[in-house]
C-alpha cells in the first residue's frame, strides 16, 4: 500500500504518464454522490452550466445506472477519487469508500488535482502532456487556444451532459477501436460523463490513459472560474489528508 501524502500522490499518477503506464482516473464530488444516492440536483444554469437529476424523471435511469456501474467497477490501474475527511468530513468519506466496493490502493483523492496541488499540477502535468497525444471532452464554449499544449481531437459537449451528449460513449469507443489509438490520454471536463467515460473507455481499450480533469484548465478554456482554487482562495494552501 502507498504511502497516503496529498502531494505525493500527484507524483504518484504524474509518474504513471513519465512511465507510459496507463490508467484510468475518475474523480468523485457532492453532486455524483446526490445522483448515487437518488436525489435531486440541478446545476444547469450555474456558471457555465453542470448538470441535472431528477429521479423522478424515467430518462435519468440509464445514465445513472451507468454511473453507478463506473463507481463500483474494480480493474487495476482504475483508480477512484473520492471526498476526503478533511473536506466533508470522517463520516461521508468512509461512506463514500465503502460504497464504491474499492481496493483501498485503488481510491485516491477527488480533490487531487486542486487545493495545494493545483499549482503542482499546473507546472508538472502540463510539462508531461507536451509529450503525448491529447485528446479532450470539454464545454461548447471552451476554447482550446490558450492551452500549453497540442490536443489531437477534441469533444464539445453542453449543460447535462451525461444526459444529453450520452452517445459520446459509443461515439469516442468507435473511435478508438476504428482508427486503433494507442498511448493517447483523454482528459475529461465534463461533469458526471467524465466518471462514465473513464469507465467505458477503460473498458474499451486499456492502451490510453483517461482522466477526469474536472475543472482545472477552466481559465485556460475561457471559461467561468467555478471554483474556489481558480479565484485564489484560501484552499490553495490547502494539503489535504487520508
Amino acid at each position: 500500500m502507498r504511502e497516503r501524502d496529498f502531494n505525493l500522490e500527484l507524483l504518484f499518477f504524474l509518474n504513471k504518464l513519465k512511465n507510459n503506464e496507463n490508467f484510468s482516473l475518475s474523480r468523485w464530488g457532492d453532486g455524483e454522490l446526490l445522483i448515487l444516492e437518488k436525489k435531486f440536483i440541478d446545476l444547469r444554469n450555474k456558471k457555465n452550466g453542470e448538470f441535472r437529476y431528477d429521479p423522478n424523471l424515467d430518462n435519468y435511469r440509464t445514465p445513472r445506472e451507468k454511473l453507478l456501474e463506473s463507481y463500483k467497477y474494480k480493474d487495476d490501474n482504475y483508480y477512484i477519487g473520492v471526498a476526503c475527511k478533511c473536506c466533508v468530513g470522517a463520516e461521508k468519506c468512509e461512506y463514500m469508500k465503502k460504497l464504491s466496493l474499492q481496493n483501498e490502493d485503488n481510491l485516491t483523492w477527488a480533490n487531487i488535482f486542486v487545493n495545494s496541488n493545483y499549482y503542482k499540477f499546473m507546472n508538472l502535468f502540463n510539462k508531461e502532456f507536451q509529450n503525448h497525444k491529447i485528446n479532450m471532452i470539454v464545454n461548447k464554449n471552451a476554447s482550446l487556444d490558450n492551452l500549453p499544449f497540442k490536443v489531437e481531437k477534441s469533444y464539445k459537449v453542453g449543460a447535462d451532459a451525461w444526459y444529453s451528449n450520452y452517445n459520446l460513449i459509443d461515439e469516442i469507443s468507435n473511435h478508438i477501436i476504428d482508427k486503433n489509438i494507442k498511448n493517447n490520454i483523454f482528459l475529461f471536463s465534463a461533469g458526471p460523463l467524465s466518471n462514465i467515460l473513464t469507465y467505458e473507455l477503460w473498458k474499451v481499450s486499456k492502451d490510453n490513459t483517461y482522466i477526469d480533469i474536472g475543472s482545472v484548465y477552466d481559465k485556460l478554456l475561457c471559461m467561468k472560474p467555478t471554483r474556489g482554487y481558480l479565484l485564489g482562495a484560501e484552499t490553495l494552501n490547502k494539503k489535504c489528508i487520508w
